[in-house]
């Protein structure tokens, strides 16, 4: 056990996945989700894309990626997957400090939707001042290397600074942008990680990633859950779109809405 773990947390992951993460900015806890909650919160994701794309006028179908067009507190089914304290725990005992839960949301690719999810990094587009910024990736199905998994670059949160690159340079040249401003990265190794169902990924925000497309006859389906410090302060830039009317800038996030990880407790599962 690391000596950062929070003595509060549920258990204990293994040292190596800390390492792993502080080292590399990345790693893959296996079976972090037991199989019967997988197929619970599987059932719940599915719905919820559909419903969301039915509000959107997008039928049922198609090859578009799809993902819950609103917030993590807005959807009572998903809340309980969005505060898992084991996947909180984790998130925690990984980055050596407290956290608190920043978002969460589900997504879905469908079978042979093969537009690959463009290299980026996660910090440019995260309107908060933290120390420490953690994604983890739930897959609710297995994602073999067919079906579209994460690819990392590792090392790639010990890039020079600064870490952030300017929201416009995103939005007009969202597709090589993170080449553009810091080259280097260009020829850093690159790790392609397959997961099973249950299986949980967690990465840095300053972590170059990316995916393929879908090649497979099934959904790639996998939530993601934000977890930013304890003492985040909120602070859009210039481009970044407001995600709730009553965060206010220069203040630290409130408790209510964005939960210390702390705090997180069990609730009835399947």
């Amino acid at each position: 056990m690391s000596d950062m773990t929070s003595p509060t947390a549920p258990f204990a992951i293994d040292e190596q996945h800390i390492t792993n993460f502080r080292e590399h900015g990345f790693t893959r806890i296996p079976g972090l989700i037991p199989a019967e909650e997988v197929a619970h919160w599987r059932k719940i994701a599915l719905d919820t894309i559909e419903e969301d794309g039915r509000r959107a006028g997008m039928g049922g179908g198609g090859t578009a990626l799809r993902t819950t067009s609103d917030p993590w507190w807005k959807h009572d089914s998903l809340r309980d997957l969005v505060r898992h304290p084991r996947v909180g725990a984790a998130a925690e005992q990984l980055a050596g400090t407290p956290m608190r839960v920043w978002s969460g949301q589900a997504y879905a690719k469908h079978p042979h939707d093969e537009v690959p999810t463009i290299w980026h990094e996660d910090l440019t587009l995260t309107p908060l001042d933290s120390p420490m910024n953690v994604n983890a990736w739930v897959a609710l199905v297995d994602v073999p290397v067919e079906r579209g998994c994460l690819i990392f670059l590792p090392d790639s949160h010990k890039r020079p600074e600064p870490h952030r690159a300017e929201m416009s340079a995103v939005k007009s040249h969202a597709t090589t942008y993170m080449f553009e401003e810091w080259p280097d990265l260009e020829w850093y190794p690159r790790v392609t990680v397959p997961v099973r169902a249950g299986d949980v990924t967690f990465h840095q925000s300053t972590v170059g990633h990316a995916s393929n497309g879908n090649h497979s006859d099934g959904v790639r389906l996998a939530f993601i859950i934000s977890y930013t410090g304890a003492s985040a302060i909120y602070r859009p830039r210039p481009g970044h779109a407001r995600m709730d009317e009553e965060l206010v800038p220069g203040e630290q996030l409130p408790d209510g809405r964005y939960p210390r990880v702390s705090g997180l407790t069990e609730t009835h599962r399947p």
